[in-house]
């Protein structure tokens, strides 16, 4: 399995505080059936979240290498979980922030209250140049909640959708729960990540949630999921997918 949104990275936004923590955390997504993770560090314009490229490419490799010397069979790749801008193509072209797996699938965060103003155009405009947009966690907006429609107009202007493994399980409250769950069912949930942040307050939990997806969905229905994910890694990446 391929956990596309996860916050591995220790000390640069709310994830792991420490190198420790990292390595279990990385641990417990091993556990629970992960074997490629693309952490995805916050990167919200003008916060203190605003972590430079280079760093977070640097992280990984360190992190990597930690891994390997504990035997944890995890491979991390570099992502970011970008907070949505009206600049978000030029942010992306000139290296400010990652794509997932350097390839060409951008992560934004979708707020918790509402839909941003002009995202349209801005997932048109991303499209068009050949970055395909996922939105993380949509199931957790209350917007979405009162106008499930809204989210549908995105989907049919190209935008891909994230489900958080935990929604589905009533983590994030009983309206994330429903709306996980009538997303699977219309067929919008396009991946599913653990989305997780630390070993004890945001700890990965995808076995349960795939259980409860293959009676929703069936044995097959999950896979496809599943293997959507697959596409985030570029072809011509020297990364195996088994």
């Amino acid at each position: 399995m391929i956990d596309i949104h996860c916050h591995l990275l220790p000390n640069i936004d709310d994830g792991p505080r420490t190198w420790q923590e990292s390595i279990e955390l990385a641990g417990m997504l091993s556990e629970e059936g992960v074997e490629i993770a693309i952490t995805t560090p916050h990167w919200i314009k003008g916060s203190e979240w605003e972590p430079e490229s280079n760093r977070v490419e640097e992280m990984v490799c360190e992190l990597n290498e930690r891994l390997a010397k504990e035997n944890i069979a995890l491979k991390v790749l570099p992502g970011m979980e970008v907070g949505i801008t009206e600049n978000l193509l030029e942010l992306v072209k000139n290296g400010s922030v990652l794509t997932l797996a350097e390839g060409s699938f951008l992560l934004l965060e979708t707020p918790f209250m509402s839909i941003p103003y002009g995202i349209e155009e801005i997932i048109y405009t991303l499209k068009a140049s050949g970055i395909d947009p996922i939105l993380a966690h949509p199931e957790r907006c209350r917007e979405v909640h009162s106008n499930p429609k809204r989210l549908k107009e995105m989907i049919d202007l190209g935008a891909l959708i994230q489900v958080t493994t935990s929604s589905f399980l009533g983590y994030f409250g009983n309206e994330a729960k429903e709306c996980a769950t009538n997303l699977a069912r219309c067929g919008l949930v396009h991946f599913f990540a653990s989305d997780a942040h630390s070993p004890n307050n945001r700890p990965p939990i995808i076995k349960k949630a795939i259980s409860l997806l293959d009676r929703l969905l069936g044995d097959d229905g999950t896979r496809l999921i599943k293997e959507t994910a697959t596409q985030i890694i570029p072809h011509d990446s020297n990364i195996t997918l088994e």
